[in-house]
């Protein structure tokens, strides 16, 4: 037997961790800041991504739940990884 094999992977795979690791922590930080300020923008993007024409003014109390729900997925993220990270 290979030392590799019974240490839990090789090279690759642990490159493949931190790549998923790194891509973990940077991605919710590029999506609230790709997130369009003002409801125009947001309406444009709706628009655009549904096909369906949203006026600006139903769209503003939107943005407030991405962002309540981006800072949901962020704390339910954190809890999952943080015991994982104790163990280690």
């Amino acid at each position: 037997m290979i030392a590799q094999c019974c240490a839990g992977g090789g090279p690759s795979r642990r490159l493949a961790r931190r790549i998923y690791g790194a891509a973990a922590s940077i991605l919710p930080g590029a999506v609230l800041v790709l997130l369009p300020k003002c409801p125009l923008c947001l309406a444009a993007w709706l628009t655009v991504a549904t096909g369906i024409a949203v006026p600006a003014a139903a769209v503003a109390p939107v943005r407030g739940l991405v962002v309540v729900f981006w800072a949901a997925a962020v704390a339910l993220g954190a809890t999952q990884i943080a015991p994982r990270r104790a163990r280690i």
